[in-house]
């Protein structure tokens, strides 16, 4: 997020600098991470309730995969980051790779040289080597417009990073943590560990199907996180209805497919039905249905707030689904009933955390809302009435001027300084002409530039220009909007620079989308 803001400001060395620092940070926890599950694997696995008879192969296991912590958390820094290079068939080239070498290995190490559990975790680790090798590469490559170097780390982002991530981060571990505990009070309730089992199938299992709400919950996340920046009040309540409709009927039918193949799905894991593993596997799968659902909406509220900046909110229900709406009740239920108490508490804690969303709606208006937006907390003064913003699109090289020459009155007409008023119009125009010259033409297909200008409160001007032409390589952005270029045609450019307070730019779904505060 921090490098697509200041990319978005044609400020590759401060991108860089963020770029660095994040390799930095990620290579020293994960080195630590390594020594811990190296000198500390028997405790570890005595914590998640591994019996006498299981500690050494789970011991083994963890260390096989802290072999891979290092690669496995550097792969993904460098996925995101290769996102951002316009570089995403390499990302899918480096998971079809690591999925094969994982198959491969796992054959390898288990089938033919017989290293059992502790080469499973090898297997995986050897794959994640793969990926980050095949990722990473790239940014050795002249092709590369980031770079690593310590010199140009930018410390005094680490508080940016913390903020913008730490909600993520504390519901992992929270979640770790209540797993670890959760396993132990089935293991004291079935010594046999079949419960230990089930709840370990169905947790790899229905990871399959809640994902279809994340990634319902990341793309409202995405599009209303480009809304609010452009304070379009409108457009967030309309994508919110689209997810609270459209994305939870989708959400349905993943929830209608869990409860379905339950049995299918359990097989693939115990082939014998009779079993009392694969009867209690089928269960928590069939209640997981309901927990699909209810992660969806939970997910969705998350994300929601998370795009809109509030963090108290965020923070609380990480908390909440990580530990606190959950471990009371499976104190309480798990030594009892064993999976099925698992799972009551799994649907209860998620229905609590679902539930934060319209409680701190009512709280926050200290009503009962009685809209959508009012549901999703969007202040009745927020954004710009229909008179206060402009809309055009353009399709052509003509089109520009004239759009060009009405966005100079409108901010004229709402009392914005001519001067400025001269040179947003001038930049708009030379920044569109840009993308239809360069890039309209790059493919086959027809394009379209979606512009938008909102008079701010306060006298600020807000323009977006959004296209659907292919995403920007960092090095184009910054030549793009690079205010030290002399060459004539930037001359537009570089007076807007001058007289702007803010750039950004984002990917959002396949459209280019710049952001800009005058």
């Amino acid at each position: 997020m921090l490098c697509a803001r200041y990319m978005g400001a044609g400020d590759l060395e401060r991108t860089k600098g963020v770029f660095s620092l994040n390799l930095t940070l990620a290579l020293v926890l994960t080195v630590l991470a390594t020594i811990v599950s190296f000198t500390l694997s028997s405790p570890i696995a005595r914590i998640f309730g591994a019996s006498p008879a299981a500690l050494s192969d789970l011991s083994g296991y963890i260390m096989g995969r802290g072999v891979g912590l290092i690669p496995m958390v550097l792969s993904s820094q460098f996925v995101a980051f290769l996102s951002l290079e316009g570089q995403d068939r390499r990302n899918f080239i480096a998971t079809g790779s690591m999925l094969i070498a994982n198959v491969v290995l796992d054959i390898l190490f288990v089938a033919v040289i017989r290293m059992g559990i502790p080469g499973l975790g090898v297997a995986t680790s050897l794959s994640q080597w793969i990926n980050m090798i095949t990722t990473g590469t790239f940014f050795l490559t002249s092709k590369a417009s980031l770079r690593y170097s310590f010199k140009s780390i930018r410390w005094n982002e680490v508080r940016g990073m913390l903020k913008i991530g730490f909600p993520s981060a504390m519901v992992f571990f929270l979640t770790s943590i209540r797993s670890g505990l959760f396993n132990n009070l089935l293991a004291a309730y079935d010594p046999t560990m079949i419960a230990v089992a089930a709840m370990s199938t169905y947790s790899i299992a229905i990871m399959i199907f809640e994902s279809v709400g994340k990634g319902i919950a990341a793309a409202g996340r995405i599009l209303t996180s480009v809304c609010y920046g452009e304070e379009d009040g409108r457009s967030m309540t309309a994508i919110m209805r689209t997810v609270f409709t459209k994305g939870l009927l989708i959400a349905l039918a993943a929830a209608a497919l869990t409860f379905l193949l339950s049995g299918s799905v359990a097989g693939l894991f115990y082939s014998d039905k009779s079993s009392e593993v694969y009867k209690l596997t089928v269960m928590a799968l069939r209640f997981g249905a309901l927990t699909v659902i209810l992660v969806t909406i939970s997910a969705v509220f998350s994300n929601y707030f998370q795009s809109i900046g509030r963090t108290v909110i965020v923070n609380v229900m990480s908390v909440m689904e990580g530990i606190a709406a959950m471990l009371p009740i499976g104190l309480i239920l798990i030594p009892r009933m064993g999976v099925l108490g698992s799972m009551i508490t799994i649907i209860v804690g998620y229905a609590i955390v679902a539930l934060c969303g319209p409680i701190y709606a009512i709280i926050y208006w200290k009503r009962i809302p009685r809209s959508l937006s009012e549901w999703v907390t969007i202040p009745a003064d927020f954004g710009a009435a229909d008179d206060e913003r402009f809309d055009a699109s353009i399709h052509s090289l003509e089109d520009t001027t004239s759009i060009a020459k009405k966005v100079q009155d409108f901010c004229q007409g709402r009392g914005l300084d001519e001067r400025k008023a001269y040179c947003a119009a001038l930049a708009l125009e030379e920044l569109c002409l840009g993308i239809i010259k360069d890039r309209f033409g790059a493919d086959k297909k027809k394009h379209t530039i979606e512009v938008r200008i909102v008079n701010k409160k306060g006298g600020d001007v807000l323009m977006s220009i959004k296209d659907d032409c292919k995403a920007y390589n960092p090095r184009d952005r910054e030549a793009f909007l690079n205010p030290k270029d002399d060459s004539p045609k930037s001359i537009s450019i570089r007076l807007f620079m001058g007289i702007i307070k803010s750039t950004e730019y984002q990917l959002t779904l396949g459209i280019n989308v710049f952001t800009v505060t005058v």
